[in-house]
């Protein structure tokens, strides 16, 4: 899933506000992919989704390894966040992509770092 995936006609994806959290969260995966792939084989395997619906946006998160609903102009600053389809938290304030950031950049060292190799050649074994 890429970022800023919507719905045909949903009017929170052209928001400004939408538009900009997606941006910032856009170019923060691109600028750090090179370096994740350096340090975490697989992570190219990564889905995310960057959502700009409250109502459907949790669904479709629901079914990426990281996903969030991002809230849209004059809404709420609440995101809902899912990891691995499970509700992992719920974001609010005018910090959402820096805090969403933390969780990602957790994600992925958990996920494809060098412990979770490990476990998965243990469990090999």
């Amino acid at each position: 899933m890429l970022p800023g995936n919507g719905l045909p006609g949903c009017g929170r994806t052209s928001s400004t506000y939408f538009q900009e959290l997606t941006q910032d969260i856009q170019a923060y995966v691109r600028s750090s992919m090179p370096v994740w792939r350096e340090r975490y084989p697989g992570v190219e395997q990564l889905k995310l989704a960057v959502m700009g619906c409250v109502v459907n946006g949790p669904g479709e998160s629901k079914h990426a390894n990281i996903g969030i609903s991002l809230p849209g102009t004059f809404e709420d600053p609440v995101a809902p966040v899912y990891v691995d389809g499970r509700l992992m938290t719920t974001l609010r304030g005018g910090d959402i992509v820096n805090e969403f950031k933390k969780i990602l950049d957790e994600y992925v060292e958990a996920r494809y770092g060098r412990s979770a190799q490990e476990e998965q050649l243990i469990e090999v074994r």
